[in-house]
């Protein structure tokens, strides 16, 4: 968490005096605080030690040394160091807080919370451990907890970065007078102004964070990136395009390494369907942070409904590898790497369905992979899993329809593919199967029947084509046999050599 992380860029440092008992210990926390303030981060570890190889139990150093790990970005080794301050003195309140902010970083926010929550009933008066208690509260959706803890700081001490914290937790109850009532407070500070009005951005209020952007003095603030992002943003939640489109651009040029405004530029593109134009805002925001998950996500849709095969599964495989856990973005990957046909969707649709097993949707696609790789056996099981958990699916029955066919069992390919055309009279590829199956059993009318329902769904298809010509002449239709096959043979030409006719 961004809060947290802040919050421990702040660290409150122990007060440490020279000379007295413990002198030399005194001097080398003084010495070490001096260290980590350079960002001397060797030496002040190094200076800790020697403190911490004496007095192992000293709680300055080990929070000084957990201090030095979070600047690491080594937050397990840092929330270990906290912990055991934190069991040397149950009632330092300052060794709870640094472990909540350990934990807050590490999104552990239930055991952060409680850390918290512990810390202020140790210090009621610490009005930073209020405003992030609240912080916590409002990323995991306990607004009423929020607004209670930040009524409980007194007007007069509230703090100015506390009232972003406060509009969102009161638009989330329904009190958005309440909350537009703490825009004027904000006055005076660019950064909190910003930050309250991206709290009513996401609250969906445009109009609120305009006006919350309009207390922003003239000057560098209103040309840098930040302001321009989300003024964009609130125009395009506004419906003014041109205007969105314009400030989103003028973003990008006054920093062309804003992610974020890159992000808000394509979604602004997709929205008017250009979405070549969007993919390309994206590939510049992943050149920038080729980490981030949610421009992976955007540019896995993006490329998909521009048309780019190649990008949409390079995207779809780099999301998936860095977001194994999450089954929302191995829902997506494995979706897109399945419509572009790739060998990897199985593998990432398994690994979905692990974490997911009562989606019908993600089964039918794992079975749908293992069609495309003709893994008809493993085939089976998912597919008939969706089945159990929504027999609506017509999509689940037409593959099902297509293993029984490639199983030899006409009977059972039959019956899942009338119930496909049944639950989506439009699929032309199930008209179509059952068409071929009925002219292998011979069953010509059938046949003729199904195939002609495929081909006014779908008339450009050249296994339909081919079929009903088989079909009508056999019924003896020689010349209307004649021109379907006439149809099949400029199909084939235009599709080109080497491409399967369905």
């Amino acid at each position: 968490m961004v809060a947290a992380v802040m919050a421990l860029s702040t660290w409150v440092w122990p007060q440490v005096k020279a000379g007295g008992s413990g002198g030399t210990t005194s001097v080398a926390l003084v010495t070490a605080k001096k260290q980590l303030v350079r960002g001397q981060l060797q030496e002040a570890e190094t200076s800790l030690w020697g403190v911490l190889s004496s007095d192992p139990n000293n709680e300055e150093a080990l929070r000084m040394l957990g201090a030095v790990r979070v600047k690491q970005n080594r937050f397990p080794e840092a929330e270990a160091l906290f912990r055991r301050v934190v069991q040397i003195n149950a009632k330092s309140a300052a060794g709870l807080r640094d472990l909540g902010e350990a934990l807050a970083i590490q999104n552990k926010i239930p055991e952060a919370i409680d850390q918290y929550k512990k810390a202020e009933e140790l210090a009621p008066h610490d009005t930073d451990v209020k405003v992030e208690l609240a912080r916590l509260y409002v990323s995991t959706g306990q607004f009423q907890p929020a607004l209670a803890t930040l009524d409980d700081v007194p007007a007069a001490r509230f703090p100015l970065e506390a009232l972003p914290v406060k509009a969102a937790a009161l638009i989330a109850v329904g009190k958005r007078e309440a909350a537009s009532s703490l825009i004027d407070r904000a006055k005076g500070s660019a950064v909190v102004e910003g930050e309250i009005a991206e709290v009513f951005l996401e609250g969906r209020l445009p109009d609120e964070a305009l006006r919350a952007l309009a207390l922003i003095p003239s000057g560098n603030a209103r040309q840098s990136a930040r302001y321009l992002y989300l003024k964009g943003r609130a125009l395009a939640a506004k419906g003014q395009s041109e205007a969105a489109r314009s400030t989103l651009r003028q973003a990008v040029a006054a920093d062309p390494k804003s992610a974020d405004a890159l992000v808000a530029l394509a979604e602004l593109y997709a929205n008017e369907n250009q979405h070549s134009d969007a993919m390309a805002a994206l590939e510049k925001a992943r050149a920038i942070h080729p980490d981030s998950l949610p421009v992976l996500r955007h540019l896995v849709v993006e490329a998909t409904k521009a048309g780019d095969s190649k990008m949409s599964v390079n995207a779809a495989s780099d999301l998936a590898d860095k977001s194994p856990d999450n089954a929302g973005d191995l829902y997506l990957a494995g979706a897109a790497m399945l419509q572009q046909n790739v060998q990897g969707a199985s593998s990432v649709l398994e690994k979905y369905v692990a974490l997911r097993s009562d989606n019908a949707k993600a089964w039918m696609g794992l079975g749908m992979a293992y069609v495309q790789q003709e893994r008809y056996v493993q085939a089976r099981k998912p597919l008939e899993r969706a089945i159990e958990l929504d027999p609506t699916l017509a999509e689940a029955h037409y593959e099902l329809g297509v293993v029984a066919k490639n199983e030899a069992n006409a009977g059972e390919a039959i019956d899942h593919l009338q119930k496909a055309v049944q639950l989506e009279p439009r699929h032309a590829s199930a008209y179509r199967t059952l068409g071929s199956l009925y002219l292998q059993g011979g069953d010509l009318e059938k046949s003729r029947d199904a195939l002609e329902h495929a081909e006014a769904i779908d008339p450009n298809n050249l296994q339909t084509q081919y079929d009903l010509g088989l079909v009508l002449n056999k019924l003896g239709r020689t010349e209307l046999a004649r021109q379907h096959m006439e149809q099949y043979r400029k199909l084939k030409e235009a599709q080109g050599p080497g491409e399967r006719r369905d």
